[in-house]
């Protein structure tokens, strides 16, 4: 097993029985990798690092590249203002974690409908990985990448039962301070009105945050093939292609 220590959430992406090890790797930022580990990953030697952070996120957290896997580095920003959100539902709605959590969803559900131009570029290099070692990640692994580990999962035919205990993972290996250091709302005003509730809240993955991208998917594109083979414009031959680089 391919382990990085010094990140959080690290871990390999594959689950099941068929899809290959040791080739698709999610996590949280990479500014905490220390000098073994940077080593380990230049052994690696990755096809690409897919950092999904917006400017904002990746200016206060860089990630600690060595000059050889900078070159490996693809931004790909999502952002959805998860927090300032919250921050405006605080004033109308109270400070509750029911209501953060219907942000949370509502997150997910802007993750598909408007990233449509990440999500064909992410398979876009998976593609053209040639099957080497990818690497993927946000500020704590668990949502954005959650999202792209349920895309790369789903396609290559896994059980929605397995693609939910992968992404609930993270429950596990984040600590509130790891999956929220970074978090901040678009104005210096609004930070002053972030609560403990809040931060818990987006610590944390539910089930029904994924749900809610997944039921975007099907509401709104008849199933994830569609939208991919729709909307960002792939077909089934290149499911196909996926399949057979990730798969056993």
């Amino acid at each position: 097993m391919f382990l990085i220590s010094s990140v959080s959430n690290f871990r390999d992406a594959s689950i099941g029985s068929r899809m290959k090890k040791n080739v698709l790797f999610r996590c949280a930022k990479l500014s905490t990798l220390n000098k073994n580990d940077l080593t380990k990953l230049e052994k690696l030697n990755p096809h690409a690092i897919i950092d999904f952070r917006d400017p904002k996120e990746i200016k206060k957290a860089p990630d600690n590249l060595s000059t050889r896997l900078i070159e490996k580095y693809v931004s790909l920003p999502i952002s959805a203002s998860t927090l300032s959100r919250m921050v405006l539902k605080k004033k109308t709605e109270g400070d509750n974690t029911k209501t953060y959590e219907n942000v949370m969803e509502e997150s997910y559900r802007l993750y598909i409908n408007n990233h449509k131009h990440v999500w064909k570029e992410f398979i876009r290099i998976l593609l053209g990985s040639n099957g080497k070692p990818v690497i993927y990640h946000c500020s704590a692994g668990k949502d954005r990448t959650g999202v792209a580990s349920y895309i790369i999962q789903k396609l290559l035919n896994n059980s929605m039962d397995l693609i939910y205990q992968n992404y609930l993972l993270s429950n596990q290996l984040l600590t509130t301070e790891a999956a929220t250091a970074e978090q901040t709302t678009s104005a210096k005003k609004n930070d002053l009105l972030v609560t403990n509730t809040m931060l818990d809240t987006l610590a944390k993955v539910q089930k029904n945050y994924l749900l809610s991208a997944i039921h975007e998917i099907k509401n709104n594109y008849l199933s994830l093939e569609n939208y991919v083979c729709e909307e960002l414009k792939f077909d089934f031959k290149d499911i196909d292609k996926l399949k057979n680089l990730y798969l056993t």
